[in-house]
């Protein structure tokens, strides 16, 4: 428990334990901070809300690794993933850091490191383990234009002819698709949320105000949802190889094959 009035706030905050961990842990700390912020106590707010930042910093620095050949884009991640971490430690609503927060920094940073490249137009190449391979690639501006054509585009224009080489309609079909998995979910709120991250890409805190929740329950809904689709998707696949099999085979006609007396008769 904090003791805010010891005159030594600093080194008891900083006061670690044998295995190394901190003593007041950084739940403690989130929760320390909303009560100072609810007596208006702004001094112990900044000192208090400094300690986390300090704490966290050498985590964020970690994250953006794969951003160190472009130090301006890395700047701006860790400077929003600062802001975002003190948005949230003043919000009382949000209850996913206070009980888990190892794992709440982890999806903090996840989230800002793939805003930051989807801003910028980059993807990284990934290995059969899921993970980031190499540098970051750019994404190429074919795959972001919409599909139809603009106004300008005449019919008989030199470009009307050439196919899409990145096959736009194929990417309108995986959409369309999309969308029809989506019918698998029978709460609307669960295909709200579907829709806002997956499609919309927005954040776990816009997502979870245009719901009305917290950020913890959109989370836990959002990865409710998906496994339930996956689940979906798995049965209709076995249901699809099931009628394969139930199929009857179709025997070609049986080629008739002369004998050598036939033969010698048509002779």
């Amino acid at each position: 428990m904090i003791d805010l009035q010891d005159p030594a706030l600093r080194e008891q905050l900083r006061r670690r334990t044998p295995e190394g961990r901190y003593v007041i842990s950084e739940a403690e700390l989130v929760l320390a901070i909303r009560a100072c912020k609810a007596r208006g106590e702004s001094e112990r707010v900044q000192l208090l809300s400094e300690e986390l930042v300090e704490r966290c910093a050498p985590e964020f620095q970690r994250r953006t690794q794969g951003l160190r050949h472009r130090p301006e884009l890395r700047e701006e991640a860790i400077a929003n993933m600062f802001e975002h971490l003190l948005r949230e430690a003043l919000d009382p609503q949000e209850l996913f850091m206070t009980q888990n927060f190892p794992h709440y920094l982890r999806c903090l940073c996840a989230d800002e490191f793939m805003r930051v490249l989807r801003q910028e137009g980059l993807h990284y190449r990934r290995d059969s383990e899921g993970r980031p391979l190499g540098q970051p690639q750019h994404i190429p501006r074919a795959l972001v234009e919409s599909l139809q054509a603009s106004p300008s585009e005449e019919e008989g224009s030199p470009g009307a002819d050439v196919a899409d080489p990145q096959d736009a309609y194929e990417r309108l079909h995986a959409v369309e698709e999309s969308m029809r998995i989506l019918t698998y979910l029978s709460d609307p709120l669960d295909r709200k949320i579907m829709v806002l991250r997956v499609f919309q890409s927005l954040k776990w805190d816009d997502i979870a105000q245009l719901c009305q929740r917290t950020e913890r329950t959109v989370r836990l809904r959002y990865e409710k949802a998906r496994a339930y689709l996956r689940a979906c998707l798995d049965r209709e696949q076995g249901q699809d190889a099931t009628q394969v099999r139930q199929q009857p085979h179709q025997r070609r006609p049986a080629q008739h094959t002369p004998t050598t007396q036939g033969q010698n008769q048509q002779r």
